[in-house]
């Protein structure tokens, strides 16, 4: 806080002479051809020539980045460059891995912020240099756009941008779920989103369908909320990425939650809102000759859940699963259930339960 007043005019009453020098030492050390004193550098200069509006986050020591840069000398002859490789620095900034100038001068830095660095030779290749590529006591200039940071203790962060004022149930693991979702790189880079399809994602939450990022991030939503997700690599598709997603890349999600089903037990294809019939097997024999062909069985099952009773597996084609439900139950493969075939999967995994005691 500085206090109200009329301006200062202490540099107008400097001699001609030291205002003049005054400028070349501020030149100089914009430049970095000049320490403060007029010497050689003794720390890395940084010209922060783009700053993002939004910084939610800045480099620190023992974070992972990914960047792009070019290296030039100071009568701009190119030494190297990532950009030519096609290839994205990834590695982890503060430990030792990086020459120290760039390690010094990558700290503080936001997503898509853009410095220039100027490194000396003490804090680059020093006296030595490297063989055919940096001569000694060279000092080094860099142009470095940062498009990714995270650390392998970040969790999934969460911001809602819209909340629906109803919301019965949110969503929890087991639900059957379908979202629309944009998927970017934190440079705004699309690798997918799901309004190309004209269709929702599905997926039972829990169930290893989806990367795990995004399955917590689903967690506790409310149908017609909105939210937005950034998820680490470690939570998304790790060090080898994926298609359209580079490896160890951090994941920008903003999705939409179109509906939401309960979900069945791990295994069950279909399950009952109450007790099943007491006598399920002359249910299902609608003929009553003792044996249940696939026709009968569908039947049976489709009416069930027609009145209520019970309900199938989300997000698989109904005849599918009821198709997938008569050949669990009919054992010898025959195309027809006995009534010493037919069994509850309830019933099954108790009996197993009992095996295993």
């Amino acid at each position: 806080m500085f206090p109200a007043g009329p301006p200062s005019h202490s540099l107008l009453r400097l001699p001609l002479l030291q205002l003049l020098l005054l400028v070349v030492q501020a030149v100089g050390r914009g430049l970095g051809r000049a320490s403060p004193a007029g010497g050689p550098l003794e720390d890395v200069v940084i010209e922060r020539y783009h700053i993002p509006r939004a910084c939610p986050r800045e480099v620190q020591m023992g974070d992972f980045v990914r960047y792009h840069y070019n290296g030039t000398f100071e009568d701009g002859k190119k030494f190297d460059s990532s950009y030519d490789r096609n290839t994205l620095v990834a590695i982890v900034v503060g430990v030792g891995r990086l020459i120290t100038g760039m390690d010094r001068g990558l700290m503080g830095m936001c997503v898509n912020e853009r410095r220039r660095l100027i490194v000396p030779p003490h804090l680059g290749y020093g006296s030595i240099g490297l063989a055919g590529l940096i001569p000694p006591d060279a000092t080094l200039y860099f142009d470095v756009v940062l498009l990714d940071v995270w650390n392998k203790e970040d969790t999934v962060q969460v911001s809602t941008l819209l909340r629906p004022p109803h919301c019965p149930r949110m969503v929890q693991d087991g639900d059957f779920v379908r979202y629309h979702y944009n998927g970017t790189l934190l440079d705004g880079t699309s690798f997918d989103t799901r309004h190309d399809y004209g269709a929702p994602q599905e997926a039972t939450l829990g169930a290893n369908k989806v990367i795990e990022g995004l399955d917590t991030g689903l967690q506790g939503m409310c149908v017609g909320e909105r939210r937005q997700l950034i998820v680490p690599p470690h939570l998304a598709h790790g060090e080898s990425g994926a298609r359209g997603v580079p490896g160890s890349a951090v994941l920008l999600f903003e999705v939409e939650l179109v509906s939401r089903e309960d979900g069945l037990p791990t295994g069950y294809l279909f399950v009952w809102h109450k007790d099943p019939p007491a006598n399920l097997f002359e249910d299902m024999d609608l003929n009553k000759d003792g044996e249940v062909p696939p026709e009968e069985f569908s039947t049976f099952i489709k009416a069930q859940v027609s009145e209520g009773k019970g309900r199938l597996m989300p997000g698989q084609d109904p005849e599918k699963t009821i198709g997938d439900m008569f050949q669990n139950q009919d054992r010898n493969q025959d195309g027809k259930i006995t009534v010493d075939e037919l069994k509850l999967k309830s019933d099954e995994d108790e009996e197993r339960v009992h095996e295993e005691l």
